[in-house]
């Protein structure tokens, strides 16, 4: 198209020359030669120096008409003492405001001196014309380029999507496609165009899309004659007001189970506003996980099972709207080990006995622009944790049987129940993988701890699996809440909402009781009071002799309880020892003490 151009303009610069028997070149914006004729024709392709006429005009914009035995510019020119030059003429090239270059006529013989002088207007007038058509001509091959580059664009984009993409027009016949296609349809690009969407499909209808829709979401589609069933999503081309077309979108199967995946998931939103608990511990933990989530740095949650490990991880993800890209969770421990490297990293066609034709994407590239949630990481063998390690350093993912690198970005969260530290002491878990996980560790505190938040956990599932079951809401005795309240609960909130279930359904009255929560969990000795009332009597018997009590100071409280400690364990070096461990202080602290509250050692040591 380029050199086309040049050849438009070589034909015109030679025109002008032949008509006026005159030097002519046409130069660009950056001083270029692009056409020439008369004795600069050997010049073309060449820069013009600065110091020339034509230099100046394309600096300042405006045309010029210059003797040379009157110019400045002449008169400063290196050249001058050589030159034959006797009249310069400029003329711009614009397009609208802007300039594209210039013709410049140089007038050298006598014969051509006296061609200037009797025909100057017309002359000029006819430079004038021949720019405003290499104006056209630029702005039209502008055009032809820019389609030219958009086609290629969109060629590009076609040869490199694996989804399989078929442009209608109006009235639905297929005028492009993707190279693609043939995957899905079995039917090569070059038959399908021309085609309509209703010979290729069953029961297409090309009003799936309205005013107000102007792309559908996910719709089952069938091929006619073929038994595979696709997922496609239609969006309409519109110009002008009008609807010129569809976009028809056919996913590919792996594609399909992609899509499936983040449909089932893109509903299970969670915020930490959704979370419920009051304990210091438990809000502590809530706050940081708010700070966090306004950064993409990797997040290690710490935590028993069942103490809402990815809940945390899902409200970090969604806690600056619910428009964020999918979040993908994996449990590391659920899977077998030689099944677990295709599902993080996925896999090629043919990549082992068994695989999809079409391959698999594994879970980092589901979760690419989003997030991914690696539960139970200290499960993952080590030979996986050094590929895991080469996915965040290089954030490029490779499958199983491929060969080329799959560029992610995608923000993990991990989550254990087991020491990772002591593990790597133990080389059972990479150090440099720890530190790349744990940019940022939130520690979840268990429900023993947090019993404070038995009572409104307990009543949000009760309403929760009231709702579910579609019964009458119940309530729940005093001492069936107090035998909740002081249960071990080792499967944390987990076991908890698994308990409440339970007396849900098994409960034959509106109120849950101490005989519903006894058949589920046991009840032992003090710690488990069957009858309420007897257990706010003694609550109330403590309260009472502890207001009774005299109130001590601080220092008189630390002073009675080192006596009591070195009256069990004794005065000697050993004991001391044993009584700051019993005291929770070290034997330097408990030796300053003693020395504080002057507290005589019966033995000397």
């Amino acid at each position: 198209m380029v050199n086309d151009f040049y050849e438009f303009a070589q034909q015109c610069a030679e025109a002008i020359s032949n008509a006026l028997e005159v030097d002519t070149v046409i130069v660009n914006r950056e001083l270029i030669r692009i056409a020439a004729a008369g004795k600069y024709k050997s010049r073309a392709r060449t820069k013009i120096p600065s110091y020339y006429h034509l230099s100046e005009m394309i600096r300042t914009g405006k045309e010029f008409v210059q003797e040379t035995s009157k110019s400045e510019v002449c008169a400063e020119c290196p050249e001058k003492n050589i030159c034959k030059e006797k009249v310069n003429i400029g003329v711009p090239i614009m397009d609208e405001k802007n300039l594209l270059g210039g013709i410049g006529l140089t007038f050298i013989t006598e014969k051509q001196l006296e061609t200037f002088i009797s025909k100057r207007e017309s002359l000029i007038k006819f430079v004038r014309n021949i720019a405003e058509l290499l104006a056209s001509k630029i702005k039209e091959y502008e055009i032809v380029r820019r389609l030219e580059l958009n086609n290629s664009q969109l060629n590009a984009i076609f040869s490199s999507i694996n989804d399989g993409i078929l442009i209608t027009d109006v009235d639905g016949n297929i005028v492009n496609c993707s190279d693609s296609i043939f995957k899905l349809v079995k039917v090569s690009k070059k038959t399908l165009i021309g085609q309509n969407v209703k010979d290729v499909f069953e029961k297409f209808d090309m009003k799936y899309t309205n005013e107000k829709q102007k792309t559908t979401k996910l719709n089952e589609i069938k091929l006619k004659n073929r038994k595979e069933i696709l997922l496609c999503s239609i969006s309409q081309i519109e110009a002008n007001n009008a609807v010129n077309g569809k976009i028809i979108l056919l996913m590919e199967p792996k594609n399909i189970e992609t899509a499936i995946y983040r449909r089932i998931h893109e509903q299970r939103i969670f915020k930490f506003d959704d979370m419920i608990g009051q304990s210091q511990a438990f809000c502590e933990s809530v706050n940081l996980g708010k700070k966090i989530a306004g950064f993409d740095s990797n997040v290690l949650i710490l935590g028993e099972s069942g103490t809402g490990k990815e809940l945390f991880a899902r409200a970090i993800h969604y806690n600056i709207g619910e428009n964020r890209s999918q979040f993908i969770a994996i449990n590391c421990a659920a899977i077998p080990e030689a099944l677990l490297e295709s599902e993080l990293f996925g896999y090629e066609e043919g990549a082992f006995t068994g695989a999809k034709q079409s391959g698999k994407p594994g879970k980092f590239e589901l979760a690419n622009g989003g997030t991914i949630f690696l539960d139970e990481i200290g499960d993952m063998p080590l030979h996986l944790q050094a590929k895991l390690l080469r996915v965040l350093q290089e954030q490029v993912v490779e499958r199983i049987g491929g060969i080329r690198a799959i560029p992610i970005k995608a923000r993990v969260i991990s989550a254990t129940n087991k020491n990772l530290k002591k593990m790597i002491e133990n080389k059972e878990f990479r150090e440099d993988l720890y530190y790349r996980l744990n940019v940022f560790e939130i520690t979840i505190p268990p429900l023993r701890e947090r019993k404070d938040d038995i009572p409104l956990l307990v009543n949000h599932f009760i309403a929760k699996y009231c709702d579910k079951l579609q019964i009458t809401e119940k309530k729940i005795e005093d001492e069936a809440m107090t035998a909740l309240i002081n249960y071990e609960w080792k499967g944390n909130v987990r076991e908890l909402e698994n308990t409440i279930e339970y007396l849900c359904c098994i409960s034959s009255n509106e109120i849950i009781s101490f005989n519903d929560v006894k058949g589920k969990i046991q009840v032992n000795g003090n710690e488990n009071i069957k009858n309420s009332k007897k257990a706010t009597e003694v609550n109330k018997l403590n309260e009472h002799v502890l207001e009774n009590e005299e109130v001590m100071t601080i220092k008189d409280l630390e002073k009675r309880e080192i006596k009591k400690a070195l009256a069990k364990y004794g005065h000697t070096k050993e004991g001391k020892t044993d009584a700051a461990k019993a005291l929770g202080i070290s034997r330097a602290t408990l030796y300053r003490k003693l020395k504080e509250y002057n507290i005589k050692s019966q033995n000397a040591n």
